[in-house]
């Protein structure tokens, strides 16, 4: 039997790169995204009413991919508390609204389910210059954690993907930069950047019953950044 996956922010960087390799193992792929395109639905994961109109308009899936992201860069003297609240609200607030809804939706049905999304190495390696996204990035992992808890007497599972340096739009600017890039490549030590795929396959197994014991982690790809 076929099984349906919702990717969300599916329409580039890892959330595009899921969205292909889960076809290509054979689950029936529903791409949202912010950004409306062809055969995309539209979706503002910190909107409620936007995560129930995707759902019913895709019905009934067994699992979630939610790669909707936001990045900025500030000072954390100078940076604007909208700006802060803004990523929280996309990171945070939009995991939980995403994992609550697919949740609520499984266990009225009575059928398991699993949810990966994104958080960043940078819940546990704090860098300068992106304070919220570190904040943002830190509550993903602890809701995850929780999330994990609360449902796996329904046969829910919650887990995330901590990406490390990842060759994506969202890290084009950094990576365009020799001095950037320099830098970055010295807190890693496989000395290179990650590919989107390379991300789309950890969340490949995550879905599959493969890791059907697997919940509640948060699964470092960062070419041993975090063991260094």
């Amino acid at each position: 039997m076929t099984r349906t996956v919702l990717v969300t922010g599916g329409a580039s960087g890892i959330g595009a790169a899921c969205a292909a390799l889960l076809a290509e193992q054979g689950w029936a792929v529903e791409v949202a995204d912010l950004r409306p395109g062809p055969g995309h639905h539209e979706l503002d994961v910190a909107d409620p009413a936007a995560w129930a109109a995707v759902l019913d308009a895709v019905g009934p899936v067994n699992a979630l991919v939610n790669c909707g992201g936001h990045r900025s860069r500030g000072a954390l003297v100078d940076l604007d508390v909208a700006e802060f609240e803004r990523m929280l609200r996309v990171h945070v607030v939009g995991t939980f609204l995403g994992v609550q809804a697919c949740a609520r939706r499984w266990i009225a049905d009575g059928t398991p389910g699993s949810v990966v999304t994104m958080s960043s190495v940078t819940n546990t390696q704090a860098v300068a210059g992106q304070p919220h996204y570190v904040a943002a990035k830190a509550g993903v992992a602890g809701l995850v954690r929780a999330a994990a808890v609360e449902l796996a007497p329904h046969g829910i599972r919650v887990n995330a993907i901590a990406p490390g340096v990842i060759r994506t739009p969202m890290t084009a600017d950094r990576l365009g930069d020799p001095e950037q890039t320099a830098w970055l490549m010295n807190r890693v030590p496989a000395r290179r950047p990650g590919e989107p795929v390379e991300i789309a396959a950890a969340v490949g197994f995550l879905v599959s019953d493969a890791a059907s014991y697997v919940t509640g982690t948060v699964l470092p790809v960062d070419g041993a950044w975090t063991a260094s």
